[in-house]
């Protein structure tokens, strides 16, 4: 897949523009996670989303965003290496697929804290645990008094209820969640770092990320961020909630873990609908309407709250000074299904599934607000703002190069800064693994191997006009797709 990928790449990259249109200047860097382009600067009016909003009145908005993988751990393994799912090897969440066991990649942290930045990390950035290496604290984050930041709360998603996937938290305030904790934290770290500047002394810029967890589920917030919305009637359902008639049994994800929760299982009798392929597509598999409707609305709030929390980190900025003088990037880490063709969740390659918000905001080049319609893509953000910043530029990855510390597969967007309408990437490319989050058979077919989640690969490519997708048999060791085998197109 690297081959391809590479050709299609080679114009915009040799064409870059090299100039640093923020030299020296701090990065303030949002992960946001399971954020679909569901936002009023997306045009989505029915959400509350002033905050982000407003930065994106001063950015650079890209209307066609996509992520590398629509999981946490390997869309976010993808961006902070620069480096493509194939070439990591992460494609789904397990401690035995952290990069660093198999291709030798600086992570974007990391290219910062080498390049003379104070690098601080809190929340989720990398997906915690040993999927990252716990948040790769060993190499990506500076150790100057400044440790690695998680909440305290145990589940750092916040509680599950047994009987409900989405509820307001009556007489909660912000802070009594973890993306609140996290916000007030960064807050925390912004008051230390202008200390250290003022009083110590302190010249090196500062590469700040703040990871949030909220709209990942269970949806749940203050009860202030659900009263902002009208009662789950009045909220619009998808306009087409059912499968396309021929689509391939592979493509179809079975929404794991979420079918099981309160709330949403007792619309569901048996398991046929997640085991069978002769259900799965069915009239009586689809969510009913009205628990389609308390989801999105629960899905808006929890959103709201974590607008909320950005919010305050950015009126930080500007209350310290910084933010003349810092690039502000936010981004999601993959799309998420709200019914849409009665698919919850991420886990596909559809087009709801892999889109992502991205928004970059530059002092002095992006403060009227500027939009493309470019392709891009998560894995272009680690050349960009080396680019942005002055940093040396990482050079494009040749074919075999897990040895290669500092080398990309994305390109720099910084030359659409000058030009957002210029000719620019002519696909984006997504993929994800099955039997992984999909059907346990698929009809025809032998049975999956038992050893490994990903014996299939989809591969997906975006056009201007077209999204198509393949499905083939994939050797999870050597990362090697058999596109003689095609499991379905």
């Amino acid at each position: 897949m690297l081959l391809p990928i590479l050709a299609l790449l080679a114009l915009t990259w040799g064409e870059a523009n090299t100039q640093a249109l923020a030299k020296g200047k701090n990065v303030l860097f949002f992960a946001i996670d399971d954020l679909r382009p569901v936002l009023g600067a997306y045009g989505a009016d029915y959400v509350h989303s002033p905050n982000i909003d407003g930065l994106a009145k001063k950015s650079l908005l890209f209307e066609r965003a996509y992520c590398q993988v629509s999981f946490c751990s390997p869309s976010r393994t993808s961006l902070l290496t620069g480096r493509r799912p194939d070439t990591t090897h992460v494609w789904k969440i397990s401690g035995q697929e952290y990069w660093r066991q198999v291709v030798n990649a600086t992570s974007l942290p990391q290219y910062f804290k080498e390049n003379g930045y104070v690098t601080v990390g809190m929340g989720k950035v990398f997906h915690p645990g040993g999927a990252s290496g716990d948040d790769d604290k060993k190499y990506s984050w500076s150790p100057e008094g400044l440790p690695y930041y998680h909440s305290p709360i145990e589940n750092r998603y916040g509680p599950f209820n047994k009987t409900s996937i989405a509820w307001a938290m009556e007489g909660f305030e912000d802070n009594q969640l973890p993306d609140g904790q996290i916000a007030d934290n960064a807050l925390k770290v912004l008051n230390e770092l202008k200390v250290n500047r003022t009083e110590h002394g302190e010249k090196r810029p500062f590469f700040m990320a703040v990871g949030f967890h909220k709209p990942h589920i269970p949806w749940i917030a203050p009860k202030k961020y659900f009263d902002m919305y009208p009662p789950q009637e009045e909220i619009a359902a998808p306009k087409n909630r059912f499968p396309p008639s021929d689509l391939p049994y592979i493509a179809w994800s079975v929404w794991p873990f979420f079918h099981t929760v309160g709330g949403v299982k007792q619309y569901f009798v048996g398991t046929e609908c997640f085991t069978n392929a002769s259900q799965a597509y069915t009239p009586r598999c689809m969510m009913p309407v009205n628990a389609t409707q308390w989801m999105r609305r629960g899905y808006y709030s929890a959103m709201t709250y974590t607008d909320a929390q950005v919010g305050k980190v950015l009126d930080k900025m500007e209350e310290l000074g910084f933010h003349n003088d810092t690039v502000v990037v936010l981004w999601g880490d993959h799309g998420w299904q709200l019914g849409e063709h009665g698919e919850w969740g991420k886990y596909t390659n559809f087009e709801d599934g892999t889109r992502v918000p991205f928004m970059l905001s530059v002092p002095g080049v992006t403060d009227g607000g500027m939009r493309s319609d470019a392709l891009v893509e998560l894995i272009d953000i680690y050349p960009t703002l080396a680019e942005l910043t002055g940093l040396p530029q990482p050079e494009l990855c040749q074919p075999f190069s897990q040895n290669v510390t500092t080398c990309v597969e994305g390109v720099s967007t910084v030359p659409l800064l000058k030009n957002p309408e210029r000719p620019w990437k002519k696909a984006s490319f997504s993929q994800y693994a099955r039997p992984l989050s999909g059907l346990p058979y698929i009809p025809g077919r032998a049975p999956f191997p038992k050893k490994t989640d990903e014996s299939v690969m989809g591969y997906t490519m975006r056009t201007d006009k077209y999204r198509y997708t393949e499905w083939v048999s994939f050797n999870h060791t050597t990362a090697i797709a058999d596109w003689t085998d095609v499991w379905g197109r």
